[in-house]
């Protein structure tokens, strides 16, 4: 009992505090939407986006015509052709997110069952953009592969009959390709897709700010310790008779409750305000609420038994959440940042803390795909709750 009027006790204190609920509440909602802007996605509601795709076509085949009509069909392209020599050049100086070369031989290469290379220029300004055009081109190849794929199996069936193969069988199989009914597939996630959904706008911000929020809160929640240190509050309160671990064990739930109420805000703002889906099992979402919000309370622990005084801890507890928020993934898609910076932030709870959440938000996952990052902050809290309780001085 003693326990949880301490950490009611810290709550009602806390947001009691206006600039608590500046900083902590008011500001994430604010940056939550700028970034959404920035990103260029408030939700489903929006109009689509269109990318500019520059194309310079130097064989002139029937497959290359095919390539560029599936291109050209895609409502996410805006295509232009251009000169093959200025394509780099236009595609460098912000023109368009991404150029496709079709090479002369191409469409020979393809019929003769030789490789066949397309060269795709990704600016180097929007790299988020560029991924999107490309994942549009690999489907349009993957349309050209399967109008070859038909065109085959339509000629070894002929052979096998003992029947000629149409002059016109390339143009005949196109047609069907392009003409068939659509397959409707009912889909089930049966496993985790890597890289398959890269989050932009509401989507990224929404959970971003959320991880990176609820580290300022816990920090400086845990940093009210080393005030009443510095005050004597603390030395009284031990000597009173009151155990040391229901003190800590108070201001640590207290610390854990605040956290739990901030990810519950910031995910309800943007599940209501921004339209974000933060998935449909409230299961995966709850145990990635709480393992985050325990790893969170726990580095706050860490960082107060490293600072020597509270104006320190506060110091630090910018440098700290600046770092592990921008190489963690909370402030841009970690898809699109360099394979080592992705290696490096494996390390980090931000990182596992927003896999979670995009495993839910953007992947649609249930609570078989977050278990895994749950039990990795569950693990990184309770090693930082190890040490700061091993390190923290209490006088």
């Amino acid at each position: 009992m003693k326990l949880l009027t301490i950490a009611l006790t810290y709550l009602k204190q806390t947001f009691a505090s206006r600039v608590v609920l500046i900083f902590s509440l008011l500001m994430p909602l604010i940056f939550t939407v700028v970034l959404a802007l920035a990103m260029r996605g408030l939700g489903p509601d929006d109009a689509p986006r269109r990318w500019t795709l520059l194309l310079a076509d130097e064989d002139g085949s029937p497959l290359s015509a095919t390539l560029t009509r599936q291109l050209e069909a895609d409502s996410a392209l805006d295509v232009a052709r251009v000169p093959a020599e200025e394509l780099a050049s236009r595609v460098d100086a912000g023109e368009a997110p991404a150029g496709l070369l079709i090479p002369a031989g191409f469409g020979a290469a393809l019929l003769e069952g030789r490789p066949a290379e397309a060269s795709l220029y990704r600016s180097a300004q929007d790299v988020t953009d560029a991924q999107l055009v490309e994942q549009s081109v690999r489907a349009a190849l993957a349309s050209v592969e399967g109008i070859l794929d038909t065109r085959e199996i339509a000629a070894e069936a002929l052979q096998t009959l003992g029947a000629p193969v149409p002059a016109d069988s390339l143009e005949e199989a196109t047609r069907l390709w392009e003409t068939a009914a659509p397959l409707k597939v009912r889909a089930e996630s049966v496993t985790r897709l890597q890289g398959s959904e890269i989050p932009i706008g509401a989507a990224q911000s929404s959970p971003g700010m959320a991880v990176m929020y609820v580290l300022f809160l816990t920090i400086g929640g845990a940093s009210t310790l080393l005030t009443e240190r510095e005050r004597g509050t603390l030395r009284r309160l031990l000597v009173m008779p009151l155990r040391k671990g229901t003190l800590v064990g108070g201001k640590l739930l207290g610390i854990y409750l605040s956290a739990l109420a901030q990810l519950a805000l910031l995910i309800l703002f943007g599940r209501y305000a921004m339209d974000v889906n933060w998935g449909q099992s409230p299961a995966a979402l709850a145990v990635m609420v709480l393992a985050y919000a325990f790893a969170a309370t726990a580095l706050g622990i860490l960082v107060a038994a490293l600072a020597r005084t509270a104006s320190q801890a506060d110091g630090l507890s910018t440098i700290v959440v600046m770092a592990l928020s921008a190489l963690g993934g909370a402030w841009w898609p970690i898809e699109i940042v360099p394979p080592w910076m992705q290696a490096l932030a494996k390390a980090l709870p931000t990182y596992w803390g927003m896999q979670g959440f995009q495993d839910i938000v953007s992947r649609g996952l249930g609570l078989d795909a977050v278990l895994p990052e749950a039990g990795i902050l569950l693990g990184f809290g309770a090693a930082f709750l190890g040490i700061g309780l091993w390190r923290f001085r209490w006088e």
